[in-house]
């Protein structure tokens, strides 16, 4: 497991919402020390205590978890076309006709 980048995505979560470590851990049920272990990437919670931190975050797993999961990349995909979505059409079309022009050149390997 990655844990420096489950850290790093849970502290992204935390930001977003503007609470400082100490408002979260509290909001959590856990302390602040073990919270900033966690971020860290130091410490890796019990799956019981990962998911009360998804929940409260409201965070998803499977963005959390996509840089430490082996299969499957539906986090990262939606993420682009999220992206994709913010373009204006015609920068979105350039970025299209780029990501196809990749995949094409790749299935050709």
């Amino acid at each position: 497991m990655n844990s420096k980048s489950l850290g790093k995505k849970l502290r992204s979560y935390r930001a977003k919402r503007g609470w400082s470590i100490k408002e979260c851990a509290e909001k959590i049920g856990i302390s602040t020390r073990y919270l900033a272990d966690i971020e860290r990437g130091d410490k890796v919670p019990k799956l019981e205590t990962f998911v009360h931190i998804l929940n409260t975050l409201s965070a998803s797993a499977d963005d959390v978890l996509q840089d430490s999961l082996t299969v499957g990349y539906f986090a990262k995909s939606n993420d682009i076309i999220k992206r994709l979505d913010a373009l204006d059409p015609g920068r979105k079309k350039q970025a299209l006709d780029i990501l196809d022009s990749v995949i094409s050149s790749l299935k050709e390997n």
